[in-house]
């Protein structure tokens, strides 16, 4: 395995939004070797750039993606980033995962502090982004979920770190898992979006649930679910207690 320059196509080909920042491509600490997986990251801040991540006055390139809070990727550079530091993680070597590991910073403040609720910071389209890319680079590695970690993980107990804040890394890691199949099976998505149960989908379809917005709507109805496209119908026809969800907001 060599440099990632294949992030942007494998990321756009699972649905993703995805932009290169101009000289990615020759942006880097280095050459890779093998690539053992992903470091997931946030900025600590809501409002970084990706060019924050390209050009940090201290590190250079920092982080090989960028996710904003919409859920667009952007690459930053393909060669190896100063992402990792100091740290250890059982399959890795100790003091040096930025040689054998790609970097995704988020753009998100964790919750401010250590110990957020599961998601409690995270918008939909970047959590339900941040799963699917990581599927995505993964399923191209040939590595399971289990080859995705915090650097939390990686370098708490060397340099105190505790990002990804609000994410709690053994549920994302079966979210991974879920999103590696979906994408191999070939499950039609709007991008983005979570892999469900069968019942899931089904309850999804009809009503939205089990997480509102986490299910697209049909295009052909503008976008909504069954329940919805009715409701919305309704609305339109004049009938008494129907009321068009969109025309809300």
């Amino acid at each position: 395995m060599s440099d990632p320059i294949w992030l942007a196509e494998v990321l756009r080909a699972a649905g993703l939004k995805v932009d290169v920042l101009p000289g990615a491509m020759d942006r880097g600490h280095g050459d890779f070797g093998a690539i053992w997986g992903v470091v997931a990251h946030h900025t600590g801040s809501n409002s970084a750039t990706a060019n924050s991540i390209a050009h940090h006055p201290e590190l250079g390139l920092c982080s090989q993606l960028h996710l904003g809070r919409d859920g667009k990727f952007t690459v930053c550079g393909v060669g190896i980033a100063w992402h990792a530091g100091q740290g250890s993680y059982p399959g890795l070597p100790a003091n040096n995962a930025n040689q054998v590991t790609i970097g995704i910073e988020a753009a998100n403040d964790g919750g401010g502090s250590p110990g957020r609720p599961h998601r409690s910071s995270w918008p939909d389209a970047q959590y339900n982004a941040y799963v699917t890319g990581v599927a995505a680079i993964l399923n191209k590695l040939g590595q399971p979920a289990t080859h995705v970690i915090g650097h939390k993980e990686w370098a708490g107990a060397a340099q105190g770190k505790w990002d990804p804040g609000a994410i709690d890394m053994t549920i994302f890691r079966a979210d991974v898992a879920r999103e590696q199949t979906r994408l191999k099976t070939g499950t039609p998505t709007s991008g983005g979006t979570m892999a469900l149960t069968p019942e899931q989908d089904i309850k999804a379809q009809l009503t939205g649930s089990p997480k509102p917005g986490e299910y697209p709507g049909w295009p052909q109805l503008g976008g909504r679910t069954l329940v919805d496209a009715v409701a919305a119908l309704g609305a339109k026809l004049g009938v008494d207690g129907f009321v068009d969800p969109k025309a809300k907001k």
